[in-house]
């Protein structure tokens, strides 16, 4: 995959990128504030990333047009807010939202990998994937991954699996002798509890009690298996009617659309109002507009939406046969000769009733065997996937190791993880060290095909020698390479001399001021070729 150019821009100012190369591509500025991490960050938007804008960039007035090149086929991506145009060879697709995009993303441009959330398998976002080959120069850590909130760092090793073709539809990254831990501190937490509870002071009834309470440990789990798995349906029934809402929305635009070429072709539509012929299509939020007075246009149109209707028959049909598989759940669950509906029921009422004590008790005992579950799940998995899944996550590591070793020949501490913990972050040149060291072994061992973006490369002053080598060993790679930095100005056009990079230099651009009248034509000129008319 090769990024091309890219264009921002509306109808008073814009700027435009087309000098990358399919190899070694250096950005560059003699201070900050020309544009740099905006052009990267644009790249980034286009490709479904979330923004991550200077705060003085408004880039909600802009359009956004990335040209990808993926086997000699180029795709045309522009971005408005959260629409999305794509032109490929002839043909124009329209997408109301990020999810239409990543379904699109995945059929047509580039397969994304699994992952297993809440119990289900989806393809991975976006915003998660870039990951893998960008690193901006704002937000990173080192201990987690960026905007962490519902996506999580489990998530993210989990699409590592998938990229490297390993089933995860498991947790593999769980460790058993972690649960093992927690286990042994739960028991030892509930043997004080039996201690302290007033129950074992007789001991004739200690017995009895005990079933009692092992009774209704039974009934609360089998209890919340119905009300987890009547959650997912509900979840499952929701993303349903979304994606049966939108797929029948569609059905009707294009109704209306074959309507009017039949309309159209006996005689001519004109607006009452003003009795112009010209009639238009407009995305959701009405961010694009397409003039469809031409049958051209209009097929174009109609085969756009007949393609999301594709993607959301697709949805449709997973998303029953996913339901169908959890209403079959819930229906072992209730059909269990050791526990009824009413006795669920009954159980439900006396567990609200209960005394702090023995409501600890009960949720001590259902963690300890949901460890159980998952330490017989992890260990039941086949021997040879498993040391797959620890090998892929050691190989990553030692190729980071191998990286900063190689960069820095004085370093002593070896990278262990490809997170750091929370208490032990890197920052400075160490932090930039470590992302670089990452972005070099996920290429290396995953071998994928994504360029490498890394936004102000040698930040906290990386060392000339330690910068050289850093070049030396992405050098290595297949992956176009867009490196950004700043140089000081006894560096002044340093990268001209490095055999087999391809220096932009951005040191002329005036300050807070990249986007230009001057480019507006070329900018227009592009939508133009999209059949995207400009506000």
């Amino acid at each position: 995959m090769m990024i091309k150019s890219i264009f921002i821009g509306n109808a008073t100012e814009a700027f435009l990128e087309d000098k990358f190369s399919e190899g070694f591509n250096i950005l560059y500025s003699d201070d900050n504030n020309k544009g740099k991490t905006i052009v990267i960050q644009s790249i980034l938007y286009c490709m479904g990333n979330n923004p991550v804008f200077p705060s003085s960039f408004d880039y909600e007035e802009y359009y956004f047009i990335l040209t990808l090149e993926l086997d000699g086929e180029l795709f045309d991506i522009c971005r408005r807010k959260n629409n999305f145009v794509i032109k490929k060879d002839h043909e124009i697709y329209v997408f109301d939202n990020i999810s239409e995009f990543k379904y699109y993303w995945d059929k047509n441009i580039h397969k994304l990998p699994i992952i297993v959330k809440n119990s289900r398998e989806r393809l991975a976002d976006l915003e998660l994937l870039v990951q893998v080959f960008f690193t901006g120069q704002d937000k990173k850590v080192t201990h987690d991954i960026i905007n962490s909130g519902w996506l999580k760092k489990a998530d993210f090793i989990n699409m590592l699996y998938s990229m490297y073709g390993i089933d995860n539809s498991f947790d593999l990254n769980q460790s058993i002798e972690e649960l093992k831990n927690r286990k042994s501190k739960l028991k030892t937490e509930k043997d004080n509890l039996l201690k302290k509870n007033k129950i074992l002071k007789k001991n004739n009834i200690a017995l009895e009690t005990l079933s009692y309470t092992n009774k209704q440990l039974a009934l609360d789990e089998k209890l919340r298996e119905v009300e987890i798995t009547k959650e997912l349906i509900t979840f499952l029934n929701r993303d349903l009617n979304n994606a049966i809402k939108r797929k029948t929305k569609n059905e009707l635009v294009i109704k209306e659309l074959r309507s009017l070429n039949r309309t159209m072709n006996v005689g001519q539509i004109s607006c009452m109002d003003c009795g112009s012929n010209h009639i238009s299509y407009e995305s959701a939020e009405a961010e694009f507009n397409f003039d469809i007075s031409t049958s051209t246009m209009r097929s174009q149109i109609i085969k756009s939406i007949e393609e999301k209707i594709e993607i959301y028959r697709e949805e449709i049909n997973r998303l029953s046969a996913e339901i169908t598989v959890q209403q079959k759940k819930m229906n072992d669950i209730l059909e269990t000769e050791d526990v009824s509906l009413e006795e669920l029921l009954v159980a439900k009422i006396n567990l609200n009733g209960t005394q702090d004590d023995d409501k600890r008790l009960s949720e001590i005992m259902k963690e300890i065997e949901s460890i159980d579950g998952q330490v017989e799940l992890i260990s039941s998995k086949s021997e040879s996937s498993n040391e797959e899944s620890k090998m892929v996550l050691e190989r990553i590591v030692n190729e980071m190791n191998s990286f900063n070793e190689y960069i820095d020949f004085s370093v002593t501490n070896k990278y262990i993880d490809i997170f750091t913990s929370r208490n032990k972050t890197y920052s400075g040149s160490e932090g930039t060290q470590f992302h670089l060291a990452r972005m070099y072994a996920f290429a290396k061992v995953l071998m994928h095909d994504y360029p490498i973006v890394v936004d102000s490369f040698r930040a906290e002053d990386l060392s000339t020698e330690r910068e050289q080598r850093v070049l030396d060993k992405f050098f290595e790679l297949k992956n176009q390479i867009i490196f950004t930095t700043t140089l000081k100005e006894e560096e002044n056009l340093k990268y001209e001399s490095i055999n087999g990079v391809n220096d932009i230099n951005y040191s002329d651009h005036q300050n807070y001021k990249m986007l230009q009248q001057t480019y507006v034509n070329d900018f227009i000129e592009k939508l133009h070729l999209m059949s995207i008319k400009i506000k």
